[in-house]
């Protein structure tokens, strides 16, 4: 899945209400980046929806 989808998909649940999958999907996410670029894409992501504390722990 590409890092645009993968974010997409966790706004999804968020937005519907579903905060611990979108913190399941996104701190995951970051875990399994296969480069720095998309670990700071997700983390930028993470920042932009609210999840500041999140985001620095990832």
């Amino acid at each position: 899945m590409t890092i645009a989808k993968t974010i997409e998909t966790a706004r999804q649940h968020l937005t519907n209400g579903n905060a611990g999958a979108y913190a399941r999907i996104m701190s995951g996410a970051v875990r399994a980046a296969a480069s720095d670029r998309a670990a700071n894409a997700y983390r930028a992501a993470m920042k932009a929806d609210g999840f500041d504390a999140l985001a620095a722990q990832a």
